[in-house]
């Protein structure tokens, strides 16, 4: 029972740390990413390859590349956006969900040896949260969190693959974590489409904020490339 708690404090601190290293740094040119544990996450191979194309939002344009970011009006257009209905799964597409505002800061604490918890002073917008519960399918790219038995069955699945190694940094809503004990085998940096339940809401690991969207995954099918539209 001890090991299994040292366990899964080891894979909540990996996890942490993941997202802070997502969410609030700038990580070098050769930054990794990737058989049970979550310390494989330093060993995994670096992601390349283009972003999947969607309407630019507030989170994922920069004003220094010269990129249009939407309006509070053009936001609201997209937020209020019908979805396409895929044998019977919503399609939100990443450009939905990325749409939002939702900035976050670091807060440290002594009782938590010194490392940096994540918060948000931002909500999620009432459009977003009306997906909790609901089944959905996204695209996106697959960065490995736990493997067991040579398959992956949790991840995230990311808006882009610049999101670590080059282009602009992550924001908490570029990515969704996914859970799929089935397992996948990814190898080519290829958009997969995930089809299930999505969960939205913000998620904390012992005082972590890790996320804000989660996927209990019924399907998870790779796609050739070139075909990432959301």
């Amino acid at each position: 029972m001890n090991r299994d708690r040292a366990n899964d404090r080891e894979w909540t601190a990996a996890m942490a740390s993941l997202v802070l290293a997502l969410l609030v740094s700038v990580a070098s040119p050769g930054c990794g990413r990737s058989e049970d544990t979550a310390a494989s996450l330093s060993a995994q191979p670096s992601v390349r390859g283009t972003q999947i194309q969607g309407a630019i939002s507030p989170t994922n344009a920069s004003s220094a590349s010269g990129a249009n970011v939407l309006s509070a009006v053009e936001m609201a257009k997209l937020l209020a956006r019908p979805d396409l209905v895929e044998n019977g799964f919503l399609r939100p597409g990443f450009d939905k969900l990325s749409a939002f505002k939702y900035e976050l800061y670091e807060v440290y604490s002594e009782t938590n040896a010194g490392r940096a918890m994540l918060r948000s002073n931002d909500t999620i917008p009432p459009e977003i949260k009306a997906y909790d519960g609901k089944r959905a399918v996204v695209t996106g790219f697959i960065l490995p969190l736990r493997t067991r038995r040579g398959v992956v069955t949790e991840f995230l699945l990311l808006r882009d693959q610049g999101t670590c190694c080059f282009g602009a940094q992550a924001q908490i809503n570029h990515f969704i974590r996914v859970k799929h004990p089935p397992g996948i085998k990814p190898d080519e940096p290829v958009p997969w489409k995930v089809s299930g339940t999505l969960r939205v809401g913000e998620t904390y690991v012992q005082g972590y904020l890790t996320g804000i969207f989660q996927f209990d995954a019924e399907s998870v099918v790779e796609l050739p490339q070139g075909l990432g539209a959301p």
